[in-house]
């Protein structure tokens, strides 16, 4: 049988089993609730870091207190710093050594101004307002302005959205990996424990079955992920909350691109280390490495490298098969990333999922007609050799 013919029919099998089942229904409500607690998650994480506030000299007498005392009041840890002038203060918010600069005339002639970098977060905010309130009110000001808040860089509605698709593709790359691409997993075991594998590799070769298993299981994903896409772009239309840029296709296309290679390289290793195992129950620790590998890049993603585009480590990301599909899309939603950067991410994507197709054939044909114990992939690679 053709390779091609071999890989579409084990494709249909794949679509026609699962499609229809419940569980892939029940998956796409569950999608939905994970993308909601996606957002939330790293606001509430990051509400944990202490926040550096920046004091423009001269500044009023007490004002470094009165900022300590306004954040202990909001229950909000600051690191207070001093800048001699207010060019300094404009780099180090632009180089965000600070999350914003307060200068305050001397004299408390006027409620100042907050710099910040994009937006100013709202605790950042209200801080400087109470610590600058609580100044003028000590020294019988009347005129209990806030500060007035200046960005350097203020985001418009392309970058705000264009932000919004990298968070939803990162997140939605996240659960697919551990749906769609636990469906590889476990199919792989099912199969192996049934003995239906030893049925099928008598017409089809084994590299030609886990590439079917991964492309029939893919178009699935990829019709849940176009389904969430079309309902949030519907959904922004209505409301009108948001307005959709001009960039606005493109950065469908780019969240989609990078699902597909995302998937393909972590569903194919799960595949074939899931032929390690020999029974569902072992299934979990066998994919133990690609789990955490996948959290711990997704963690990356969303608190480090969102903080810090252009630093040496979202660079390195950038490179590396394993994060580059939640890095890139972020990266290029922030306008840190030189086009070069993406063409050789996306190559070696490509470089990497072939290999992992090649090496992962060998280990799922020496691996998954053998039963008992778990296997070592050294085992399984000889058992082809």
């Amino acid at each position: 049988m053709r390779a091609a013919r071999s890989i579409r029919l084990v494709a249909l099998r794949e679509i026609m089993e699962r499609g229809r089942s419940r569980g892939y229904l029940l998956s796409l409500l569950f999608t939905l609730l994970l993308l909601g607690a996606g957002f939330v998650l790293p606001s509430l994480l990051l509400n944990d870091q202490a926040r550096k506030i920046a004091l423009v000299e001269p500044t009023p007498a007490g004002l470094q207190q009165a900022v300590e005392q306004t954040a202990d009041a909001y229950g909000v840890d600051v690191v207070v710093s001093t800048l001699p002038d207010q060019a300094a203060a404009e780099t180090a918010v632009r180089d965000d050594q600070v999350a914003a600069a307060l200068v305050v005339p001397a004299d408390l002639s006027g409620p100042g101004v907050l710099i910040v970098h994009q937006s100013a977060r709202s605790d950042v905010q209200a801080i400087a307002t109470g610590a600058v309130q609580a100044l003028r009110a000590a020294g019988v000001q009347q005129l209990l302005t806030p500060p007035q808040v200046t960005a350097l860089e203020p985001p418009s509605a392309s970058d705000t959205t264009a932000l919004i698709f990298a968070n939803a593709g990162i997140i939605l790359m996240f659960i697919g990996i551990f749906s769609y691409g636990t469906w590889v997993l476990t199919g792989v075991v099912e199969e192996k424990q049934s003995r239906v594998v030893e049925v099928v590799l008598s017409t089809v070769r084994p590299r030609d079955l886990l590439m079917g298993k991964v492309l029939g299981i893919g178009l699935l994903a990829l019709f849940q992920l176009a389904v969430l896409v079309g309902a949030g772009l519907i959904a922004v239309q209505i409301t009108g909350r948001l307005a959709l840029p001009p960039t606005t296709v493109g950065a469908v296309v780019q969240l989609l691109a990078w699902f597909i290679l995302g998937f393909a390289l972590y569903s194919t290793t799960m595949g074939f280390l899931g032929s390690l195992a020999s029974r569902v129950e072992d299934a979990s620790n066998a994919s133990m490495p690609v789990t955490m590998t996948a959290t711990a890049c997704y963690l990356a993603s969303i608190l480090l490298v969102t903080q810090d585009p252009d630093g040496l480590l979202a660079r390195v990301m950038t490179f590396f098969p394993p994060s580059a599909p939640m890095v890139v899309p972020l990266r290029t939603a922030l306008g840190a990333i030189e086009p070069w950067e993406v063409v050789l991410s996306i190559a070696l994507m490509l470089v990497a999922i072939w290999a992992l197709f090649v090496v992962g054939a060998r280990v799922y044909a020496g691996a998954v007609l053998q039963v008992g114990s778990r296997m070592r992939i050294r085992d399984a690679w000889r058992a082809r050799s």
